[in-house]
């Protein structure tokens, strides 16, 4: 800031100045005044008649005419119009008569200038008249300050300015006169803040309160104010003082206090002078007292203040929801969520404005916002994770702002539907700019040590362009700022959920077991707080609500979703000319199934830069939609040009398997292809689901992407992989289902069986491995249950078994095995609904060597649990509870009997399942079908068939059998016990085996079933010699039942 003391010195050598030219116009004046007093009293003494007591009564009276005087001049009109206005406009006067009409009286320049009636004032004397009154006789009583006084002086100018007639007299001189007030006013505003000890009753927080209250009638006041600062080169000085004074008043405000919008006003005001916005970040406090903490940058700087300014806010949210949500009725809830919707369409404009002014302003404004913002997001990755703690991290409220306020900023390079300027996005960004901390991210399909060389070796020199950096730090703010709403999100539901059970407990007097009384008065004492909590929760979740069901915001966002992933196929293309000519896929086409498995052959398919891009930058893109499908402003729905745009890419990211190392990103797209499947409320089909008939790329790469998925889903390296595949698969049967509705779709399917046999078997024997599984465990879960109820109806009649524990016990394990039971029902469910659709569409792929056996095995099995000895052991209360239907369970297994029944192959299969399969089982299912079901008689008809046709299978193998006599234990298959057909050895465990049983175990298990060593199919080497000895073997069995039979034919003869 200049030096107070010079700033003083130049005023008062200024004033002193204007005084002494005074003097000579003051000397001028009074001799021109007196000249006129002259010439008046003559004229008054000449026309006036001389007093005669003699002849006065007498003497008729003389009409007196007056004579006019000499015109006044301009300058004395000037003066005269000077003298009535500065009472008006100053309220103050320099006539000694109007001291009493509340005027302040000018004793200093009415001294100087003398007798008021011949005194002329002129423009010279206005700075003497404010520095009087600021500095020596102090302001009006109305006014608290000087500031409030000059806006006073200032605005009554302009009225003035108004009014005055364009042809008044002097029109131009009292014009400038006007403005020379008016000038006068900006200036000393400006001295106001520069100098506050200057001038008397002066407080700069008041000044600044001042503005703030009133932003809307002193904008143009401030205005000159800061443009008087830039003339006189110091408009850091009062930014400086302004700003930090406004950022910490907006800090103790939020939506719940309506001064905010009046703070936001005077941000805007000062923004949008470009000067200001030129050197915004300049000013004191644009950055934070610690650049290592990310909490300083939204609480101890000038834009934190403002860009935290939102309803997610907790405050704001109880302040709209009321101190009691769960009293809310939904009529009412649903105008809640318009309230808040408004405010923030209204606010999110103004802080776009506030910052888009800034970064027009100046290249170092801009390049030092970007930073700021980029800093802060680098601290801010731990908003993604699971065990956040919120309260040490930056806020929803900024960081959901800024990613709005970068959308906003990256539309216009992203115009759909030409997208003509995505070419301006700098595919090389990471290698050009450090700005974005990316150095612990997981890559694409690389690791980091990889990515770092790549980087190393491909450094630019020359800085990306603004465009670039916008995209991608929109991009990063997708994923951490946004993506940590989606967190929040869902902790909040889990935490409500905790506190409504815990308040039900209390209120109801149900506390946990062994609670002495103390310790259940201290719970009740609770209840207060704990509701108060829940409130909180329920207000802040309802304004995630609110905001994410606002659909012109969210159509926004997925507007920037749409042109970010156009970016990356464009990134991806061998050719790069997309969107203006369409992708072809498979990008790389695999030349053995196996390749599918592969990833590191896969990662050396990836295409550069892509595989070393921060995975964020994907991942951000799904999990927004994911996530959008929650709120009914949803933009994938009723949105098809764009929908049909985000789905292709999704199916692109599926069909390429060589484009993503991270099988969770895919788990999330085909969650949301799921949802999208799904029908709507009112019957329709599902949002997705127009798309999956529509869209030519969808339609031919759909079906192979999610069958290969299936299989690719079984290791995603997490600790949950287990239950995530079986999710993920749940999701792609229920898609499936949607499919087969679409004969193109049931075609492709018998392709694949034909044409692409191992791609084919290789998802059939993961569909098996599923089914055995969940079957095999869901039944375990029901027998569980049904050994729990059974132990609570015998302890309701006094008898226990205390092995099973306490009451408490008992009730959580018969809790436990419910909730598993319905979720390995619901999944089995699903994947029997499939082998139903497939095995009547293609019944001959089920027969193939590597899976028919597996698959009798799995059906006998089964079939044997629901109707077998043990069937009892399912029976359970309230089975629709967990969706077991045993019924259904047993129609659905004898319809794909049913389906399969014309394969002779299969046929075979179930006949040498030694295990399982019992002719009996086949007839009492047919019993209970045509008793107690509609199955279709045809399907019940065709089952029976086929059982007896597979006993009369199983009699002519024992026969074979007992003629093959005792087997070598050499021609065993060791895993199946059955005669070897084709032996290959296997390379590292030197065994030998059927190369059908290797082939379908390694269809589910990459590794050597001897040793766990990884195998692959094409290592195995045919065992010649054994086939040659096991061919031997059969040949000499074979001749010797030819003989023995000719033997017996022979002695028949005789």
């Amino acid at each position: 800031m200049s030096n107070s003391d010079e700033i003083r010195a130049k005023r008062l050598a200024r004033l002193a100045a204007v005084g002494g030219g005074n003097s000579n116009s003051s000397s001028t004046s009074n001799v021109n005044a007196s000249t006129n007093n002259s010439t008046s009293t003559i004229a008054e003494s000449t026309s006036s008649p001389t007093a005669s007591p003699n002849v006065a009564a007498t003497t008729p009276s003389k009409k007196v005419i007056p004579t006019q005087g000499p015109p006044l001049s301009e300058e004395q009109q000037l003066s005269n119009w000077l003298k009535k206005e500065i009472e008006s406009i100053f309220d103050a006067t320099i006539n000694p008569e109007h001291k009493n009409k509340g005027l302040i009286f000018l004793s200093n320049l009415a001294g100087e200038l003398g007798d008021y009636e011949e005194a002329i004032l002129t423009e010279d004397h206005l700075e003497a008249i404010f520095m009087e009154i600021l500095t020596d006789l102090g302001l009006p009583e109305t006014y608290k300050s000087p500031i409030e006084y000059l806006y006073s002086v200032y605005h009554r100018s302009y009225g003035i300015k108004r009014i005055l007639p364009v042809k008044s007299v002097l029109y131009s001189s009292k014009i400038a006169i006007i403005n020379s007030i008016i000038k006068f006013s900006s200036s000393y505003g400006l001295i106001s803040f520069q100098v506050p000890d200057m001038f008397l009753q002066n407080d700069l927080g008041s000044s600044i309160q001042l503005f703030i209250k009133k932003a809307h009638d002193l904008t143009p006041f401030l205005i000159d104010i800061i443009n008087t600062s830039i003339e006189q080169e110091s408009l850091l000085d009062i930014l400086n003082i302004f700003l930090p004074s406004l950022s910490s008043q907006l800090y103790k405000l939020n939506l719940n206090d309506r001064r905010y919008a009046e703070v936001l006003s005077l941000f805007e005001t000062f923004v949008n002078i470009k000067p200001v916005a030129a050197i915004f970040s300049q000013v004191a406090g644009f950055q934070p007292p610690s650049r290592k903490n990310a909490l300083d940058f939204e609480h101890k700087t000038l834009l934190g203040p403002l860009l935290r300014l939102s309803p997610l806010n907790e405050a704001v949210s109880v302040y709209y929801f009321s101190e009691n949500v769960r009293s809310v009725p939904p009529t009412q809830l649903n105008s809640l969520f318009d309230s808040v919707q408004n405010e923030y369409n209204v606010l999110s404009g103004r802080l776009f404005y506030i910052v888009d002014k800034l970064i027009r302003g100046s290249v170092q404004t801009r390049e030092d916002l970007l930073v700021w913002l980029a800093e802060l997001v680098n601290l801010s990755h731990l908003r993604r994770g699971s065990h956040a703690d919120f309260s040490k991290l930056p806020s929803d409220s900024i960081m959901f702002n800024i990613s709005i306020i970068l959308i906003k900023l990256s539309l216009p390079f992203l115009d759909f539907p030409s997208y003509s300027k995505i070419s301006k996005i700098d595919v090389n960004y990471f290698a050009k700019s450090r700005l974005i901390d990316i150095h612990d991210e997981s890559r694409v399909n690389s690791t980091i040590q990889e990515a770092d060389e790549y980087y190393k070796n491909s450094e630019e020199s020359e800085a990306p362009n603004f465009i670039s950096t916008c995209f991608n730090l929109t991009l990063t703010y997708l994923h951490y700022g946004m993506g940590g709403v989606y967190v929040h999100f869902d902790r909040l539901r889990n935490q409500i959920k905790q506190y409504t059970e815990r308040i039900e407990m209390i209120e109801s007097n149900r506390v946990p077991p062994g609670t002495n009384p103390m310790m259940a008065n201290l719970l009740r004492q609770q209840l207060p707080k704990l509701n108060k909590d829940l409130n909180g929760l329920l207000a802040t979740r309802n304004s995630i609500t609110a905001i994410f069901s606002y659909r012109p915001l969210q159509l926004e966002i997925f507007d920037f979703i749409v042109g970010s992933t156009t970016f990356i196929t464009k990134l991806i293309d061998p050719t790069h000319k997309f969107p203006q000519q369409k992708l072809s896929i498979p990008i790389y086409k695999i030349t053995n199934v196996s390749q599918l498995d592969d990833h590191d052959f896969l990662k050396t398919k990836t295409p550069e830069p892509w595989k070393y891009y921060p995975e964020f930058m994907l991942e951000g893109i799904i999990n927004y939609c994911k996530f959008s499908t929650l709120f009914r402003g949803c933009p994938l729905v009723q949105n098809f040009e764009k929908l049909s745009l985000y789905v292709e890419f999704a199916i692109v990211l599926l069909r390429c398997p060589e484009l993503i190392g991270n099988p969770h990103m895919k788990a999330n797209l085909v969650e949301l292809l799921y949802v999208g499947s799904i029908p709507m409320m009112n019957g329709e089909p599902g949002f997705i689901a127009p798309v999956f008939s529509s869209n030519n790329l969808v339609a031919d790469n759909i079906l192979y992407s999610l069958l290969d998925f299936y299989v690719m889903v079984e290791k995603t390296g997490a600790s949950s992989q287990f239950y995530d595949k079986f999710n993920s698969r749940y999701y792609i049967s229920v898609i499936l289902e949607e499919l087969w509705k679409n004969p193109v779709y049931r075609g492709q399917l018998t392709d694949y069986s034909k044409n692409n046999v191992d791609f084919f078997i290789r998802f059939i024997a993961r569909m098996l491995n599923d089914t055995t599984y969940l079957l095999d465990e869901t039944f375990n879960e029901l027998e569980k249950i049904h050994d729990y109820q059974l132990e609570i109806r015998n302890r309701q009649q006094g008898s226990q078994n205390e092995d099973l524990g306490t009451d408490e016990e008992l009730a959580g394990k018969l809790a436990t095995a419910e909730r598993t039971a319905k979720s390995y029902m619901g999944l089995s469910n699903k994947t029997m609904e499939l082998f139903k659709l497939f095995t009547k569409e293609v019944p001959q792929g089920f027969v193939l060597p590597e899976i028919v056996d597996r698959l009798a095995g799995m059906l006998d099995y089964n079939l044997s649990i629901m109707v077998g000895p043990k069937c009892s052991n399912l029976k359970v209360e309230a089975p629709e509870k967990y969706e077991f239907s045993p019924k259904k369970i047993l129609s659905d297994l004898c319809e794909i009997y049913a389906n399969l029944a014309s394969q002779d192959k299969f046929v075979i299969a179930v006949s040498r399942d030694g295990r399982s399969f019992n002719l009996s089982y086949f007839q009492k299912a047919e019993k209970i079908l045509t008793t107690k079901t509609y199955v279709d008689p045809k399907i019940i008809k065709a089952l029976i068939n086929f059982a007896q046709k597979a006993e009369l299978q199983r009699l002519e193998d024992e026969d074979e059998e007992m003629e093959l006599g005792e087997i070598p234990d050499e021609f065993l298959d060791p895993l199946m016990f059955t005669l070897m057909e084709d032996p290959v050895k296997l390379p590292s465990s030197k065994v030998s085996i059927d190369r059908s049983t290797i082939k379908a175990h390694l269809l589910s298990d990459g590794t050597d079933p001897f040793n766990r060593v990884p195998l692959k199919l094409e290592d195995v080497v045919d065992d010649i010699e054994l086939k040659e000895k096991i061919e031997n073997f059969k040949r000499e069995k074979k001749a010797e039942r030819v003989a023995a039979k000719m033997e017996d034919v022979e002695m028949s003869e005789a």
